[in-house]
């Protein structure tokens, strides 16, 4: 079911729902395709293989490319985002990133993309505005992230860390990190940048904004209790740091993505 749908300079955006165990049979889109799933689950098959969609996943689908999809239990919700003719030709070299199937899971993609739902929700004159450039952000993000694959291996060392930062509570400090995947300090952040493209600190603090992200859109739970889940020492804290990140307070995130 299609909630909202909405054209930009070269894009249409559809927010759209799936009830739990529902499917959708083999079909393609005529525009290379960005999705983003907000919460719930989905298998999608292409012609041989099969990804499995969890919430935060960004993935891109090129143009006519055949898939099905297939529900989880729950109800799922996402972001469909098509790029039209007059948008891959805007793009010009830049556009190659939407050539190619790929599948993301990095908390800058998904704060941009949770950022991206609640511009879509507020439909005032500057959102068109807001969401072009948000999704200029996604693709230049995209890109950066796909570059690094493309670069080597990842070292075992960095890929361990980058796990711990996505298990709460694990580490307190970048030292103790160090310590845990055994390099020094100042070796994992440079190895941690040149692997990821950020600090250890700008990929946590990005990690915890897109869980609390989720938490605002998902329940009505305190927002204290919201920043202590994603890790925050306080309330006040969490807010300040959510407003750099989104340029939002976190209550009125809230009612933009849960706005009818």
């Amino acid at each position: 079911m299609v909630e909202r749908a909405v054209s930009v300079e070269g894009f249409s955006l559809r927010e759209g729902r799936h009830a739990g165990g529902s499917s959708l049979a083999w079909h393609r889109h005529a525009g290379p395709t960005i999705c983003f799933v907000y919460t719930g689950a989905f298998d999608e098959r292409f012609t041989g293989t099969t990804l499995e969609c969890t919430p935060g996943t960004l993935k891109i689908t090129p143009a006519a490319e055949p898939h099905s999809n297939r529900f989880g239990r729950e109800e799922t919700r996402g972001l469909l985002v098509e790029a039209d003719a007059a948008g891959m030709d805007r793009l010009g070299e830049h556009a190659r990133i939407l050539h190619e199937r790929a599948t993301f899971r990095d908390p800058h993609l998904a704060l941009l993309a949770w950022r991206l739902l609640a511009e879509l929700r507020a439909d005032d004159s500057a959102a068109p505005l807001a969401i072009e450039g948000l999704l200029l952000e996604i693709l230049a993000g995209a890109a950066r992230v796909r570059e690094v694959r493309m670069g080597g291996t990842v070292p075992r060392w960095v890929a361990e860390a980058r796990d711990l930062l996505h298990d709460p509570g694990q580490v307190a400090s970048l030292g103790e990190l160090a310590t845990v995947v055994g390099v020094h300090p100042v070796t994992l952040a440079r190895g941690f940048r040149k692997a990821y493209g950020c600090s250890v600190g700008a990929y946590l603090r990005w990690l915890r904004i897109a869980r609390a992200a989720r938490r605002l859109s998902e329940t009505d739970i305190p927002l204290a209790e919201v920043a202590l889940e994603a890790g925050f020492a306080d309330q006040s804290h969490f807010s300040n740091a959510f407003r750099r990140e989104t340029g939002q307070s976190p209550s009125a995130f809230r009612r933009s993505v849960k706005a009818k």
